[in-house]
């Protein structure tokens, strides 16, 4: 699509909301205000409700549905009241439910509250800006999750943990939650705003898995936290002077053993410490020395030996999860913090005003990881062989329908022998812009500065740029989303994750809803066009695909595509490949034991990367969440990947490649705070070697089992043993290693506020 006709269908789709547009003010309700404790008076966080202040606490009872039908009245009433004292916000969430013998309150880990569910969400923005918000859920069992709720990216992250205290009870009318959240777990500005805004979402999994709030959402919302109720009464708040020291010890014992070679073995003890310290309400210092992160769950395993691109991994290390909302940006590359892989310390900065916010981090990288060098058709690697500081900078500024952002990152990298100095720098600036209710509107510019001599293109320019601009429109009948971005050759980020780069790209999506037809209530066609060219103009990718979405009962939604003509340049030589698929997923929520499934697979031709051709084949991806009992879940996984030909040469396979990546989760709670978690891993890929150069190998595997306990009496008080064992085979190669690990931790959180106050 041209660059003209994307533009002027950004004027028309603008045009159109203008005319269209629901102003989110007019849907939002009255707001409320919060209680203050008298003196001496107390709250014990149990699930009661029997203190006093709730009896004179006017509680919030006006909640709509949102999904699955728009802003009717609640089908299930709920109430929730707030108090505070000069330490804490108290929130008495209560559910009321007719038959309570179909709750679905299971035990689960952390951030595993999900919405098949019966669950409260406390969405609260203690700047009242509406542009981010603290996310505190909990489920009937009193197994909870937080995380942070971006407006400009729609993102809920479930990353960061707070600190926070709550308890539930089933009761014969339903059943109730009582939540302490600390002061010092939000993030207000200095002096505190009086106009804060809450949220309170409620799931609720019956016949359909309802969503209801206290806030008349559309049911196609371009945005979430515009929606907010006013939380007015919040004065004479703690102006911080938090100080939380977390001292943390790691004992290890580690072995290696190559093919039959000799053991070597190792006996490791590692102190370390993570500090926070707020010295102002709207201001959080996070420092970690020699952090160690053995307790973080595997990476989850993907498909690699076909790939492309480099493959992407969330983080989930908590120290760099504070302030994970402002990092965000359009470009989601743009910071990537999995890039410091072997922290020795680090260091951060965050604070949020009522009109802008800023982080600032910094960490010593001792290096050995993978640094990306990313071109227009694949992504080259290089080591990184010396130790490295990696810093970034992110400020942002929002007044209400826009934002502006500024970014920039520095990896200066110590000096290899006989190699000069190298350094990677980016800097940049976006924008979000929400004109009305139903359109946004992004763009961002980022512009890179490399100098690095293990770039094996000497080609490259030094300084190059990287530019995106896209918009979003959503009403009750029409999705239009599409946009343009530019990514130089030299273009590099070695504080992000771009894993391609000289491209220019356009892409628009078209889908047109209809509601309530038949067993369905969506059924949405859509069209999907993409166009993805080089600098010397070849095509590198280029789409035009229908499709269908539906939805129906119990959570359920589905998609089917027909995928024709899809070009495919693997290889600078040549024309790009002619693809052509079926594809096809769905997920879905049918019960307790079955709380959840997804399915996906791609039928036709599967690109063969190493041989620069098509072939016939397949790509199955399943996961789901099985709960035998309300303590024990077990989540399995599998992703295949099959090419074969019709004409198979001679080999040891009646396939091309085949490659198998499976994960099966076991977490069995002995209590809220104990919980036994296993994870069992394996990544497999064959090959006919009659079809691959020399150089490859014909059946490589590897083999992982992790076993941890983990007992957790809060966000920085924990003790985690466990055992790791891990084998990688090739057989062709005469190849074996198997490396195993037992390791215990423990960290303790002290609060030194006395010290300082």
């Amino acid at each position: 699509m041209r660059v003209r006709q994307l533009l002027t269908m950004f004027v028309s789709v603008l045009a159109c909301g203008g005319a269209l547009a629901q102003s989110p003010e007019a849907r939002r309700l009255p707001a409320v205000t919060a209680t203050p404790l008298a003196a001496g008076e107390t709250i014990r966080v149990d699930g009661n409700l029997d203190e006093g202040i709730w009896q004179r606490t006017p509680p919030i009872k006006d909640f709509f549905e949102y999904r699955p039908r728009d802003a009717i009245a609640a089908k299930y009433p709920s109430e929730v009241r707030i108090a505070y004292d000069r330490h804490s916000l108290y929130l008495a969430l209560t559910a009321f439910d007719p038959d309570t013998s179909k709750l679905d309150a299971p035990l689960v880990r952390r951030d595993q509250v999900q919405g098949s569910q019966d669950f409260f969400a406390v969405h609260i923005d203690p700047v009242g800006t509406r542009k981010f918000a603290q996310i505190f859920r909990v489920n009937a069992a009193g197994a909870i999750g937080d995380g942070l709720f971006n407006e400009d990216t729609g993102n809920e992250d479930y990353s960061p943990d707070f600190e926070f205290e709550v308890r539930t009870r089933v009761t014969p009318t339903g059943w109730q939650a009582e939540m302490r959240i600390p002061f010092s777990t939000l993030r207000y500005s200095d002096p505190p705003s009086e106009n804060w805004t809450i949220l309170v979402v409620r799931g609720i999994a019956r016949d359909e898995q309802y969503r209801i709030a206290n806030a008349r959402i559309p049911r196609d919302a371009n945005c979430f936290q515009c929606y907010a109720q006013a939380l007015e009464g919040m004065k004479e708040l703690p102006a911080g002077r938090e100080l939380t020291l977390t001292p943390q010890m790691t004992m290890r014992r580690t072995s290696d053993r190559i093919n039959n070679g000799t053991t070597s073995s190792r006996n490791s003890f590692i102190l370390g410490a993570d500090i926070k310290v707020r010295p102002r309400a709207d201001m959080v210092f996070d420092a970690t020395i020699n952090p160690d992160f053995s307790q973080v769950e595997l990476d989850t395993p993907q498909l690699a030996a076909n790939a492309q691109f480099a493959l992407f991994f969330p983080e989930k290390r908590p120290f760099f999860l504070e302030g994970a909302d402002i990092l965000s940006s359009p470009f989601g590359g743009a910071i990537y913090t999995r890039s410091i892989t072997d922290p020795a310390w680090g260091a951060r900065l965050t604070r949020r005003f009522d009109t802008s916010d800023f982080t600032f981090l910094t960490a010593r990288d001792d290096g050995k990881g993978l640094i990306l060098l990313p071109n227009s058709l694949s992504t080259d690697f290089a080591t990184q062989d010396t130790k490295s500081q990696a810093s970034i900078f992110r400020y942002r500024t929002h007044n209400g329908t826009w934002s502006a952002g500024a970014l920039v990152t520095d990896r200066s990298y110590e000096s290899a022998p006989g190699q000069p100095a190298a350094y990677n720098r980016v800097v940049g600036s976006d924008f979000v812009w929400r004109p009305n209710s139903e359109t946004r509107i992004r763009g961002q510019i980022l512009v890179s500065d490399t100098k690095d001599p293990r770039n094996p293109r000497g080609d490259l320019p030094r300084t190059d740029e990287a530019a995106l601009l896209d918009y979003y429109y959503r009403d009750a009948a029409w999705n239009f989303e599409g946009g343009l971005e530019y990514v130089g050759r030299g273009f590099r980020t070695d504080n992000g994750f771009f894993s391609q780069a000289g491209y220019a790209n356009a892409y628009q999506t078209f889908q047109r809803k209809f509601l309530e037809v038949g067993m369905f209530t969506e059924v949405s066609p859509y069209v999907n066009l993409a166009y993805k060219a080089d600098r010397d103009g070849r095509v590198l990718y280029q789409q035009v695909v229908p499709g269908v979405f539906l939805a129906a009962a119990r959570n359920t939604n589905m998609g089917f595509e027909i995928r024709p003509n899809t070009l495919v340049r693997f290889r600078n030589d040549g024309a790009p490949l002619k693809r052509d698929q079926l594809y096809g997923w769905i997920e879905s929520s049918p019960g307790t034991w079955l709380s959840r499934y997804y399915f996906e697979a791609a039928i036709g031709d599967r690109g063969d990367i190493a041989n620069n051709r098509n072939r016939r084949g397949y790509y199955i991806g399943a996961n789901a969440t099985l709960r035998l009992s309300n303590r024990w879940e077990i989540e399995p996984r599998i992703d295949e990947s099959v090419m074969g030909n019709a004409d198979i040469k001679p080999g040891p396979a009646d396939f091309v490649i085949r490659e198998r990546a499976v994960q099966v989760t076991s977490v069995y709670h002995f209590t809220a705070r104990d919980n036994l978690r296993f994870i069992g891993q394996y990544n497999g890929v064959k090959r006919n070697l009659a079809y691959f150069p020399p150089g490859f190998s014909a059946d490589q595997k590897s083999e992982t089992l992790s076993i941890v306990y983990g007992h957790l009496r809060g966000l920085g008080t924990n003790i985690y043993v466990g055992a790791n064992t891990s084998r990688t085979r090739d057989p062709g190669a005469a190849f074996t290693r198997r490396q195993n690990e037992i390791f215990v931790k423990a960290s303790w959180a002290f609060d030194l506020a006395d010290l300082i106050s």
